[in-house]
């Protein structure tokens, strides 16, 4: 499938998760529906593993979080259509994660 930004670039997405965390586990869905239509880079992050305290301060009472180009898009309870319409921003106007 070809990418649909102008660019010919693929999105890259970073979701920060956790274990035990249903609602994660609903995010993880929520992206796979949107990878149905539209291709992307997906990393996930487990903001309890070893070297992601970072992420561990920023989010431990808000995953999932999702980031798209390094920029944060959504936190706690999201779907589908929030990933739909970051994605759509991304691709009228490219940010990378240099710029976040």
């Amino acid at each position: 499938m070809a990418a649909r930004s102008g660019i010919g670039r693929i999105a890259r997405l970073t979701l920060f998760s956790g274990p035990n965390c249903s609602l994660c586990d609903t995010a993880k869905a929520e992206l796979a529906k949107v990878r149905q239509q539209r291709p992307f880079e997906l990393e996930t992050i487990n903001i309890q593993d070893p070297g992601q305290e970072r992420w561990k301060r920023m989010y431990v009472y808000w995953i999932p979080a999702l980031h798209v180009e390094g920029k944060e898009v959504a936190k706690g309870r999201w779907d589908a259509q929030t990933v739909n319409q970051a994605l759509d921003t991304w691709e009228r106007s490219p940010w990378t994660k240099a710029d976040s």
